[in-house]
């Protein structure tokens, strides 16, 4: 349990860089910096296109590296000081360099954070869940802890950044001390993951001749129908979050008051973190599909009351607590399902993919997020959002509430239709066991998964 904690704590570290510049990068661009929403969502999409496929190479280098440390620990070691050292340097956009001089800042450090280092870092940490352990119930176990102290680093930060930013004095300098200390607080528990965790589970080469490197690993994984549906998954469920980047919108525009941001982020991830508790032991008892999509109706449902609520604060509430409760078993079973299909790849190739197949799906979370943030963006410059401004344009305020409430629904009811189609569970258990027994590639069984 200790090293699960540990492991944990990594993600706690990972989210005071990432959902610290997607939840607050716009509004600190827009209003602070002085660059538009537009050009800000351009820029944010054209650094997580080259992420996409930075993150592919990511997994091969993962896959072929070979220390004393292991394959992904030194990864997550070495790139946590340089990570939160970029995200300080992001939110300190130096004044005196002209218009066109803060954009080429802007995406030369953000395209540093995520095309290079955040991507080193989060692969390599994310594919520690298949390095760690084969067993189900741990990797479940490991996606929950790993989440909580997620959740917890989104909570706080949602709830605290603003409080922080006023608190130092507000404007640049504010954020600059915030900037700080997220930069800290990124790079110190990664580091601690990156030095403790143990690897326990490498994947071995069915021969020493076989090929590990890009292509030949990119054509197993796309030949593999699961892992497809995985990176779909993944690419929907970063999509879903256009809420986390409209959220500060929403608060300041709809309710008057950037403070419900707070309010707004308790009900979406205290559920979330108390779920997560209790996510094990559900799939252990009902299976990792059924448990997952019995909580997405539960999120469908919750979701369709925001939209009948959603300028009423108290059942606004209530009706995104609901939409929280439904989402925890897909969030802890995640990276469950990565490992999964990275088993099945494995199982059907003889090819090693651990680092590979978790770069491919972080590749479709990356342009998730990179479209997530571009959407919010583009949606408030068509809807005619005018920055500082105390009262927004009907369309602005049509557009806010679209990537908070009616896009992420539509999101959630596609995931549930990409989960009913991941019908591999009962399969798992021979598979695995094959595995051990060295049955790989062309000596498996081809009877299992009707092949």
């Amino acid at each position: 349990m200790m090293e699960k904690l540990t492991f944990g704590l990594g993600d706690f570290g990972a989210n005071y860089s990432w959902t610290f510049i997607a939840s607050f990068i716009t509004i600190y661009m827009t209003d602070t910096v002085g660059i538009s929403a537009g050009i800000i969502g351009t820029i944010i999409l054209l650094a997580r296109v080259f992420d996409g496929f930075s993150d592919i190479f990511m997994g091969t280098i993962i896959d072929n590296t070979n220390s004393k440390w292991g394959k992904a620990k030194p990864w997550v070691f070495m790139t946590a000081p340089i990570l939160g050292l970029l995200t300080f340097s992001l939110f300190n956009v130096p004044s005196a360099f002209g218009q066109t001089g803060k954009i080429v800042y802007v995406f030369v450090v953000y395209f540093l954070i995520s095309v290079i280092f955040y991507t080193a870092n989060n692969v390599a940490y994310s594919s520690l869940t298949s390095f760690m352990t084969t067993d189900e119930k741990d990797r479940v176990s490991l996606g929950s802890i790993r989440f909580i102290f997620a959740n917890v680093a989104v909570l706080s930060i949602s709830s605290f950044t603003t409080v922080l930013v006023s608190a130092f004095g507000g404007g640049q300098q504010g954020w600059t001390w915030t900037a700080a200390i997220y930069g800290l607080l990124c790079a110190v528990p990664l580091m601690i993951t990156g030095w403790f965790v143990k690897e326990r589970n490498v994947a071995e080469k069915k021969n020493k001749e076989q090929k590990t490197s890009f292509i030949p690993i990119v054509k197993v994984l796309f030949a593999n129908k699961y892992f497809n549906l995985a990176i779909v998954l993944y690419l929907l469920w970063y999509l879903r979050q256009t809420e986390t980047g409209a959220r500060i919108y929403y608060a300041t525009y709809i309710f008057d008051n950037p403070n419900v941001m707070g309010i707004l982020s308790t009900a979406s991830l205290l559920p979330l973190i108390i779920g997560l508790f209790f996510a094990p032991q559900i799939v252990g008892l009902y299976g990792l599909r059924k448990s997952v999509n019995a909580g997405l109706l539960v999120s469908i449902l919750g979701t369709g009351l925001m939209i009948f609520f959603s300028e009423n604060l108290t059942w606004l509430v209530v009706a995104t607590v609901i939409n929280a409760l439904g989402l925890v078993l897909l969030q802890a079973g995640l990276s469950a399902i990565v490992a999964d299909v990275g088993d099945i790849v494995y199982w059907q190739s003889g090819v090693p993919v651990q680092g590979s197949v978790f770069s491919l799906t972080s590749a479709g979370m990356k342009i998730g997020q990179g479209l997530t943030a571009a959407l919010v963006g583009w949606a408030l410059q068509l809807g005619g959002y005018v920055a500082n401004s105390a009262v927004q344009p009907d369309s602005a305020i049509f557009a806010i509430k679209s990537m908070f409430i009616y896009f992420p629904l539509i999101m959630i009811i596609l995931m549930f239709i990409t989960v009913t189609l991941l019908n591999y569970e009962k399969f798992m258990p021979k598979i695995r066991e094959e595995i051990a027994n060295g049955k790989v590639g062309e000596d498996r069984s081809r009877a299992l998964l009707g092949k």
